[in-house]
């Protein structure tokens, strides 16, 4: 597996212009098989001007989606090759226009007899598969045209309705929050322990009958993180389960529960709080040292992952 692969969402681009290069250097063996000296990159060009009979660059860069200055790179090698060239415009001498030259001319009928085949193959190509390609491309083009990636980016992580956070604590409607947040970061970085579903699922009875509280940071009507604060001791608070949405990272929320903890364990009466942690976690690890925790060793911890303990005293 290739680190492309590994990837996955992150490289679609990469991914996108591997497969590009799959059916290019073949669709190449293919033209040359046919006696042709025509490459996969001219086809929307080409076969754009053999339709229109003539085109200027503006109208092909709207039609194709290209640039100015890529649709002129095109065309000039085109032009050298001998399928096209560049005459003035009928209708405004000022204009160059691009048309089919004489061997462009004689070139069409064998080409389109070529696409005709690759056309069959895509088609038992993509109908032999279990998600066909073509759907699923003219999906993801329908929803980009519909709003686009930057939007959607910004959407997701740079909200614009930007309300106050507003730390809040536990109430039963919020249990989902508490539990779906945890489970999306842990899954991120680690596993799941069997500690952390017995905290979880069973937030009322593992950490508010024992004292302790839950958090919650709030903007307009929607949870963006939470952190629960577990009584380990007459006057000993765990911090623990601190979990913010991607959605909102960015916005400082991790600090707006740390602030709200360290307060919530002074008013319930503690008078130290701990933590542990993953070396791996470096931001998590600036954020407590921000606030003045400092590293200390245990001798055991219920968590697997947690290879480093802070605290603070309060």
């Amino acid at each position: 597996m290739s680190i492309i692969d590994e990837l996955e969402e992150l490289a679609v681009g990469a991914r996108l212009k591997r497969l590009y290069e799959y059916f290019a250097k073949d669709v190449v063996l293919i033209y040359k098989d046919e006696k042709l000296d025509f490459e996969p990159k001219y086809f929307t060009l080409y076969y754009l001007i053999s339709k229109q009979g003539e085109a200027g660059v503006t109208e092909i860069a709207e039609e194709l989606g290209l640039t100015h200055p890529g649709v002129i790179h095109l065309a000039k090698e085109l032009e050298e090759l001998g399928f096209i060239e560049s005459v003035k415009s009928a209708a405004d001498s000022r204009r160059r226009m691009l048309r089919l030259s004489a061997k462009g001319k004689e070139a069409l009928p064998k080409l389109e007899r070529v696409w005709a085949k690759i056309v069959a193959l895509n088609k038992a190509l993509f109908e032999s598969q279990q998600n066909n390609l073509l759907s699923a491309i003219k999906e993801t083009e329908a929803q980009l045209n519909e709003k686009n990636y930057y939007q959607r980016f910004q959407e997701m992580f740079n909200p614009q309705g930007q309300g106050a956070v507003q730390v809040i604590t536990y109430e039963p409607q919020y249990a989902r929050y508490f539990k779906n947040l945890n489970i999306e970061w842990i899954n991120t970085y680690f596993t799941v322990e069997e500690h952390d579903l017995e905290q979880l699922n069973h937030p009322e009875e593992h950490i508010l009958a024992q004292g302790g509280q839950i958090l919650f940071a709030r903007i307009n009507d929607d949870i963006a993180g939470t952190c629960a604060i577990i009584k380990t001791g007459p006057a000993d608070y765990e911090l623990a389960k601190m979990g913010v949405s991607p959605k909102y990272q960015g916005r400082k929320i991790g600090n707006a529960l740390m602030e709200a903890a360290i307060a919530k364990a002074k008013a319930l009466g503690g008078t130290r709080l701990w933590l542990g942690s993953n070396r791996r976690l470096t931001p998590a690890l600036s954020l407590y040292r921000k606030y003045g925790f400092k590293e200390f060793k245990v001798a055991a911890t219920p968590y697997a992952r947690a290879d480093i303990h802070m605290e603070l005293d309060l």
